[in-house]
């Protein structure tokens, strides 16, 4: 076949501006993932917000708890009824103390 013989294809041409179009039309779509994308994003972050201020929350119990305890064992009339019971120790009388000099 010659050239003159094959059948002409007809050109399209595309409008003027869509070009544009076209692009604005795929900032569009990129926009609307970033949007997604930030959206999820921001609720992964807040769950993982929720978590740690529950954590903190355990914890600053936890902390009132052992204050707490500690608060008990170290009180001063616990520590001399078992310095009295358990070791036999006793306050001393006023003409037993002897102060040393340095």
């Amino acid at each position: 076949m010659s050239t003159a013989e094959q059948p002409v294809k007809p050109q399209r041409h595309l409008p003027a501006g869509s070009g544009w179009l076209l692009l604005a039309g795929v900032l569009v779509v990129v926009s609307a993932l970033a949007v997604s994308f930030s959206a999820h994003w921001s609720r992964l972050l807040l769950n993982e917000l929720a978590g740690q201020i529950e954590v903190r929350e355990k914890a600053q119990a936890e902390w009132g708890r052992l204050v707490l305890e500690q608060s008990t064992w170290t009180a001063y009339s616990r520590i001399e009824r078992i310095a009295t019971e358990q070791l036999g120790m006793h306050v001393p009388e006023p003409a037993d103390v002897i102060l040393v000099q340095p």
